[in-house]
Formats: structure tokens, C-alpha cells, sequence
């Protein structure tokens, strides 16, 4: 018995050295950090969009820093072939100007276009991003029919 445990240990070290984690994302699907995301171009309500995502295993996506929206500016356009409107997951449906993510992470980095958000007609309380001239984000009615961005996380992939 003493030797099969050793004979297992000595193979066993060698290999706990070798196993690497990944992260992929299903076909159709584009990677980018730690999420998949997902370019739906079908014009939908952003409430339309956001089921739309869910009954793909995510949400709308969320965007955490400078990085992420700039990938998405690329993202989109790629995809669409030039700029076009998007939603994106945040709203503030539950109090004006109090600003939240559809999968439910803190609302901690903006791309607002200058004198946005502004609640135009007390009636903006979804995030579309490409808007304007600079590309950036404007709260518009969430009943706009516009393109949108799924993500969901990136499943990790444990390779030996």
C-alpha cells in the first residue's frame, strides 16, 4: 500500500504544476476580461432587449471602466459596420438619476456626452451608448427601438 502512495504522489507533483485556467465564450459569443458579449441586431425596446439577454444566460451589458467601453465602441461597430445606438444595461427606473445595472453591479464608471444625462420630458431613464457626435452614452425612453449589447461571464475552462 506505501508503495502505490508514493508511486501516486510521485506523478501526482509533477502535474499540479501544469494545470492553466481559461476563460472561453460560446461560439457566436465574443470574450473580452472576465465576460462574453454578445451583439444583437434586432431593434427592441430596451426592456425587450434586457429579456432578450436574460433568456441567453446574462443581461445587458454593464461597463466598469474605459476599457470595457471603448472594447464595446469597437464591439458594436465591427458589428454593425459604423456607429449605431445601443443599449446598454443601465437605467434609473427606480429614481431619477439614481443610476443601476441590469445584473445588479455597482454603477461605477460613466461615458456620459456633455450635458447628459439630462431626463429630457422627465421621460430617459435607459442608457444607450453611441450617441452623438462623441460616441458616448445619453439616457433616452426605453421604448426606443435600438440595437444592444448582451454580456454574460466568460465560462472558465480548466486545462491540464
Amino acid at each position: 500500500m506505501r508503495n502505490i502512495l508514493v508511486l501516486l504522489v510521485i506523478v501526482m507533483v509533477p502535474l499540479a504544476g501544469t494545470a492553466s485556467v481559461g476563460r472561453k465564450c460560446e461560439y457566436g459569443w465574443e470574450r473580452f476580461g472576465r465576460n462574453c458579449y454578445k451583439y444583437i441586431s434586432v431593434e427592441k425596446t430596451w426592456t425587450a432587449s434586457e429579456q432578450h439577454c436574460i433568456s441567453l444566460g446574462g443581461n445587458l451589458a454593464s461597463v466598469h471602466s474605459l476599457q470595457t467601453h471603448n472594447f464595446l465602441k469597437r464591439f458594436s461597430k465591427t458589428k454593425a459596420g459604423k456607429y449605431v445606438r445601443t443599449w446598454i444595461g443601465g437605467h434609473d427606473a427606480t429614481e431619477n438619476f439614481q443610476w443601476l445595472w441590469s445584473d445588479g453591479t455597482k454603477f461605477d464608471f460613466t461615458a456620459w456626452l456633455t450635458d447628459e444625462p439630462n431626463n429630457a420630458g422627465n421621460a430617459e431613464h435607459c442608457v444607450e451608448m453611441n450617441y452623438g457626435g462623441g460616441v458616448l452614452w445619453n439616457d433616452a425612453r426605453c421604448n426606443a427601438a435600438l440595437y444592444s449589447v448582451c454580456q454574460k461571464p466568460a465560462a472558465v475552462d480548466y486545462v491540464m
